[in-house]
């Protein structure tokens, strides 16, 4: 799953497809959702760690909310697409 909308990054790049790569819980404090955003679904594909400096283009940003036993990896795409930036996308 992945959450599809364009965003312009701080550096000007405009990314489209963003994945949570993790979710962590700091028990009774915060939750945290690292997302990773990619220009396009086929860049994400071909982001392979063997290919060192022929990675493409990606953009990596973690959000905390206040902690939520319940977070599963769906409720955080759902969590995302409250936020202003995530507003408006489409789940691919």
């Amino acid at each position: 799953m992945a959450l599809y909308k364009e965003i312009k990054q701080n550096d000007g790049v405009t990314t489209a497809y963003h994945r949570v790569l993790y979710v962590t819980q700091h028990v009774n404090d915060y939750t945290a959702i690292a997302v990773v955003s990619y220009t396009d679904e086929e860049s994400r594909s071909n982001d392979i760690p063997s290919e060192g400096d022929n990675r493409p283009y990606r953009n990596a940003i973690t959000y905390q909310m206040d902690y939520d036993e319940n977070m599963t990896i769906k409720t955080a795409y759902d969590y995302l697409k409250t936020l202003p930036q995530f507003e408006g996308a489409e789940d691919v």
